[in-house]
């Protein structure tokens, strides 16, 4: 059983509470990656994103840090992270500027997060257990709509 999506804005920020962030529509996505560039960034076995529109996300305080990170795929992604904590807290792709990867476990509320899909998904930890109505991809989708459609077939507009 799903949660409700919640109306915008989203807010959110890091451990010290440094950066605070909102983020006023409704999310294109929510996706876990099981690749493995994630599991070492965050440390945990995958990552949840919110897939976005840049044109609605504000940093509403603080300083991040940036490090370009270059994927198998030759796609270059810019994490940023906390100035002060380190907090991982949002990824901007280079190859779609109007797009952005917001961590989920950063919003002062991320009960409603269930992936809609999940990439990388030959590599989750063993034992992982998928939503039975989730989007599952080995590898990496060929389109990113792929991942929008998957979450809008769960909660239409």
């Amino acid at each position: 059983m799903r949660p409700t999506l919640p109306s915008p804005p989203y807010r959110g920020g890091c451990l010290c509470g440094a950066v605070r962030y909102a983020y006023g529509a409704r999310p294109m996505g929510v996706n876990a990656c099981h690749c493995q560039d994630c599991k070492v960034l965050t440390g945990a076995d995958y990552v949840k994103m919110l897939i976005a529109a840049r044109e609605h996300f504000t940093r509403e305080q603080g300083e991040t840090d940036v490090f370009r990170k270059r994927a198998d795929s030759g796609r270059e992604i810019d994490i940023h992270r906390c100035a002060h904590c380190g907090t991982r807290l949002w990824h901007e792709p280079l190859s779609a500027p109007a797009l952005m990867f917001i961590c989920a476990g950063t919003l002062d509320d991320s009960s409603w997060t269930i992936p809609a899909s999940h990439i990388w998904a030959e590599k989750a930890a063993p034992g992982f257990v998928f939503e039975s109505d989730a989007l599952i991809v080995h590898g990496q989708p060929a389109e990113r709509k792929t991942l929008w459609d998957a979450f809008d077939k769960l909660y239409p507009a």
